[in-house]
């Protein structure tokens, strides 16, 4: 995963200023960080040279921070190495925006970059009691990679119109069966052509924990 929407965040900038600086529309800037288009050359170079940091850093292929390779004097057993990505944490999701839209994240979460390897990952806060009976309580975080399908069985974060749910999906025949873990919600049956599946949920984490 690129470091480019941290760079942006940390330089105060917005996906439209990039897409300014770099003569693109703001939806490249947002394919380009979510790694869905590969940065081209020339504007990896126009990049480098404004964040001041080097392609390898830029595409996330070097884990030393640009301020510690400023300081190459210092003797590297005192050079902290990090090796972490800031997952974006998915708010309130806008209607007609991608779900990883700067104005749908709220924060970044730090995560160890073997855990987010191939593919792109977001945290939602859980909304409800639907899914207490997966231990998926109200508040938690769970970490969702992007995926448009899922198995039987498994939990996915599935968009219906302007809603956007946690449930257990099951297919059958051309109808998806959205499954709450609580007994006290029905299950709901909602045509293919209906409902979007945003991703797969492969973690919970309970804040405080």
């Amino acid at each position: 995963m690129n470091r480019l929407r941290e760079l942006r965040k940390q330089h105060g900038l917005t996906q439209d200023d990039m897409g300014q600086r770099l003569g693109v529309q703001k939806a490249a800037i947002c394919k380009y960080e979510t790694g869905r288009v590969p940065i081209p050359n020339e504007a990896i170079m126009e990049l480098c040279d404004m964040f001041d940091v080097t392609a390898d850093y830029l595409l996330g292929r070097d884990t030393v921070t640009p301020l510690f390779k400023e300081r190459s004097s210092i003797s590297s057993m005192f050079m902290p190495v990090t090796d972490t990505v800031g997952v974006p944490l998915v708010g309130r999701v806008h209607a007609g925006l991608p779900i990883l839209a700067d104005e749908n994240i709220t924060e970044y979460i730090p995560l160890p970059s073997s855990d987010v390897i191939a593919g792109e990952y977001f945290y939602m806060e859980v909304e409800g009691d639907c899914m207490t009976g997966e231990f998926i309580p109200e508040g938690a975080l769970v970490l969702v990679r992007m995926q448009s399908r899922v198995e039987n069985g498994q939990i996915a974060v599935v968009r219906i119109e302007d809603e956007v749910l946690l449930r257990k999906v099951k297919w059958m025949q051309n109808h998806l069966v959205l499954i709450p873990s609580n007994p006290k919600y029905e299950p709901m049956i909602v045509s293919g052509g209906d409902v979007e599946i945003i991703g797969r949920v492969l973690e919970v984490r309970i804040r405080g924990l």
